[in-house]
This record gives C-alpha cells, structure tokens and sequence, in this order.
C-alpha cells in the first residue's frame, strides 16, 4: 500500500483560488436554486422520517479531547460513517446512483493523492464527493478574515487542496469536517472558484436547522445524482 501523501499539496500542484463566495444556504446546487432545509425536507422528508438510527450510549466518563486529525478520522468513523450508511438501503427506490461512504481509499485513487473521505459507488468508481478533515487548531472558518497572515494561508492552502481533490474526480461538491463545523464547498467552474457554504457547527440543532448529520446525508444524495456530481 502506498503512504498517504502529505496533506500540504507540493508547490507544483498547488492551486489558484481567484473568487470565494460565501453562501448564507447550505449551499447553490443550481444557478439561482437554493437549496436549504426547506429544500432537503421536500425532496426527502418521508425518507428521513422513515429510517431509523438507533441512539448511541452515553459514556461513562468525559470523551476524551481530540488533538490530532488521527483521533478525529477514528470519531469520525465510529460515531459519523455508521449513520450515513443508514440511509443507503433506500437510495436502490429512488433514481439515484446508490453510494457508500468510507475513507478515501477505498475510491479510485489518482496520483497517490487520497482524501480522508469518500463517497463513492461500490465498483471502485472516483470519489464524488471527496472530504477533508481537519482539527480546529489547524484550520477553521474563521482563519479566512483572520488578521494573522499565516491563519489566512492556511485557510487558502485547504481550499487549493479541496479544489485539486475535486478537479482529480471531476467533482462538483466537497466538504471540510473538523471538530467543530462543518463546510460543505461547491466547485463553480475549471478556473478554481469556490462557492464555500456557511459554516455548519456541531452545536446546530432544533426544528428547521440544518445538522452537520443532515448536511454530510445532503452532499451523499447529491453525489449519487448522476446529473450533478460532476464537472467536467
């Protein structure tokens, strides 16, 4: 098995980002068309009242704090990955590609670059929708108007490496998870503009909030569209 590169793209693969837009919504799937949870609940409302997720036991003691990506990947894919895997019995009655999500390697791998995460069909098929991720004290949203210039580096530096990922598989949907939100990101066109949703934190909850659960379900569903995964 080949090592995972580096997750800092070397200087020759490194990628211009001329134009961020900040989207108040989830995200813009089509031009003019937002796409919110009033959005997702009437395309997908009976399914998510119909399918359950058995609750996870409380601990018997604090969790432990998470201090490396490491330890995040291992949350992630025991308390995160299960969930969304709920879902994807359904998807076989819908006109949908169906897909499952797993680390990054388990899709094509291109170059020897691998993202953490991926959704993908089970023929070995590109990742459709690749995500990142990453601890709070590495990178957040807020490092983009930060008025530290290294803060503001690394913010750019993870979205050229989005947009690399998502140009290797033609996709047009991305997502950075940390510890603490949540960014789904949309490539807009070849030439490395981004539209970057706002921010979903974990603490989001309650009637008519979209959840960092709901979002990473959406990007899954919008993945499995064969219509719009891709940019080409």
């Amino acid at each position: 098995m080949h090592p995972r590169r580096s997750t800092t793209l070397s200087e020759q693969h490194a990628v211009t980002i001329p134009h961020i837009l900040v989207e108040s919504t989830i995200f813009i799937a089509y031009p003019g068309r937002s796409y919110s949870y009033t959005h997702i609940v009437h395309h997908y409302g009976i399914l998510l009242q119909e399918t359950q997720i058995a609750s996870e036991p409380m601990p018997s003691s604090p969790p432990q704090a998470i201090s490396t990506e490491p330890m995040f990947t291992m949350h992630f894919n025991t308390y995160i990955q299960s969930q969304l895997r709920c879902l994807a019995p359904q998807l076989a009655n819908m006109p949908l590609t169906p897909v499952t999500v797993d680390i990054g390697d388990a899709a094509t791998i291109i170059d020897n670059y691998r993202p953490d995460v991926a959704f993908f069909t089970a023929d070995a098929s590109p990742n459709r929708c690749p995500g990142d991720l990453k601890v709070s004290w590495k990178w957040e949203t807020g490092y983009r108007t930060s008025q530290v210039p290294a803060e503001r580096k690394e913010y750019m530096q993870v979205l050229s490496q989005v947009n690399y990922y998502m140009k290797q598989h033609h996709a047009r949907y991305r997502y950075v998870l940390s510890d603490i939100e949540l960014v789904p990101i949309k490539r807009v066109d070849e030439n490395g503009n981004l539209l970057v949703a706002q921010a979903i934190p974990w603490e989001a909850k309650g009637p008519e909030c979209v959840t960092v659960l709901l979002g990473l379900w959406y990007l899954g569903m919008l993945s499995a569209a064969n219509y719009d995964w891709q940019l080409l």
